[in-house]
C-alpha cells in the first residue's frame, strides 16, 4: 500500500476499501451500538456515521498481525479502542464546546452537554463490558492506563491555559497523555494478544509514543494552517482556547516574536485577526517548518523502533501510516 493511500483515507469506507480487516470492527461497532436505548443510540450511531480514520482499531489489528494471524481477541480489542475513543471525542467537545467535528454538529451542540456526557459514559462503560466479557485484561490494563492519562492531560491543559511559562518538556508530557498513550495502549494491547514478546512489546510502545507524538504535533500545525472546510472546525481555536500548542512555543522563543506573543496571551483573549497575525509570524519566522521538522523527527523514531519486528506487509504498513501522518490535511 502507498503513502498516498495512506494519506487519501479520510473515510471509514474508504478505511475499509485499504485495511479489509476493519471491516470486521466496523460490524461490531454498529452492532454494540445499535443495542443502546433512545437518545443514546442515536447519538453514539451518527457519531459513527460521520466516519474517522479508524487509526487506533488499525493500530490494534496491525500491530497484533506483525507477530501472529488475525484472532477474534484482536477484534475485540480494537472494537473497545474505538469506542474509548469515541467516548473521549465527545468529552472533548463538551470541554472546548466545540459546535462542529468532522465538519458535522457535534453531540453537546445537538442535545447538551448532560446528554453528551452521558453518552460517552456509556461508550466507556461499553468498551470496559466487551473487554471484561472476553476476558481481555492485558489489553484492559493498557486501556484504563491511557484513559488515566488522557484524563490528566486535559486537566493540565485547562491549568495551562494562556500561560507563557509551558517548557518543551512539559508540552510532550501533556501530548503523551493526551494522544500518545492511547495510540501506545492500542499497539501493545495488538500485539501482546498476539503473543508478543517483552522486547517486541517495547518496541510496539516506542512506535506508538513516537507516532503519536507526530500525530499531535501536525494537528498543533494545521489548527493554524490548515483550511476550516477540511478540518471541519474554525481554524485557531487552539489558541482561541488558550492551549499552547509546539508552534506557538517554538514562537515564544523567537527572539523577533517572543515577547509580542507573550503579551497577547496575557489579556487571554484571541481576536480573529489576532490569530491570523499570529499565524503570518509562524510562517515569516520560519516556526511552523521548526514544528514540522520534529514531527518528522519523530516519525523517523517511530520506523526505526520497528527495525526488529518480523518483515511482514503489516510492519510495511506501519511504516507507510507513520509516514502518512506527516501528509495529513485533516
Amino acid at each position: 500500500m502507498s503513502i498516498q493511500q495512506l494519506h487519501n483515507t479520510t473515510d471509514t469506507s474508504i478505511s475499509t476499501l485499504q485495511f479489509p480487516e476493519l471491516l470486521f470492527v466496523e460490524d461490531k461497532l454498529q452492532v454494540v451500538l445499535s443495542k443502546a436505548d433512545g437518545l443514546i443510540q442515536q447519538t453514539c450511531l451518527s457519531l459513527l456515521q460521520s466516519g474517522g480514520k479508524r487509526i487506533r482499531p488499525l493500530l490494534t489489528l496491525y500491530g497484533g498481525m506483525c507477530f501472529a494471524p488475525l484472532n477474534p481477541s484482536m477484534i475485540q480489542a480494537a472494537v473497545a479502542a474505538e469506542l474509548i475513543h469515541m467516548a473521549s471525542l465527545i468529552h472533548d467537545d463538551v470541554i472546548d464546546k466545540s459546535a462542529t467535528r468532522r465538519g458535522k454538529p457535534t453531540v453537546n451542540s445537538l442535545y447538551g452537554d448532560h446528554a453528551a456526557i452521558l453518552t460517552g459514559d456509556y461508550l466507556f462503560a461499553e468498551a470496559f463490558r466487551i473487554l471484561s466479557t472476553h476476558q481481555l485484561l492485558s489489553s484492559m490494563t493498557y486501556l484504563v492506563e491511557a484513559i488515566q492519562a488522557m484524563c490528566e492531560g486535559e486537566v493540565n491543559q485547562a491549568n495551562e491555559q494562556f500561560s507563557s511559562s509551558i517548557s518543551h518538556e512539559q508540552y510532550f508530557q501533556r501530548i503523551t497523555k493526551k494522544t500518545g498513550k492511547l495510540l501506545t495502549a492500542c499497539c501493545q494491547s495488538g500485539a501482546i494478544l498476539a503473543g508478543a514478546s517483552a522486547e517486541e512489546l517495547t518496541q510496539m510502545q516506542e512506535y506508538g509514543l513516537n507516532i503519536g507524538y507526530a500525530y499531535q504535533i501536525t494537528d498543533d500545525i494545521l489548527d493554524i494552517s490548515g483550511d476550516a472546510d477540511s478540518l471541519g472546525k474554525p481554524v485557531g481555536t487552539d489558541l482561541m482556547n488558550g492551549n499552547i500548542t509546539l508552534p506557538f512555543l517554538y514562537l515564544m522563543d523567537n527572539p523577533i516574536y517572543g515577547n509580542w506573543l507573550k503579551e497577547i496571551l496575557k489579556t487571554r483573549k484571541l481576536t480573529r485577526q489576532g490569530i491570523y497575525s499570529i499565524k503570518e509570524a509562524l510562517v515569516s519566522s520560519g516556526c511552523l517548518d521548526q514544528a514540522y521538522a520534529t514531527a518528522t523527527t519523530c516519525i523517523c523514531n517511530a520506523k526505526a523502533s520497528l527495525n526488529k519486528i518480523p518483515r511482514t506487509p503489516y510492519r510495511k504498513t506501519l511504516i507507510d501510516l507513520a509516514d502518512s501522518i506527516l501528509q495529513r490535511t485533516t
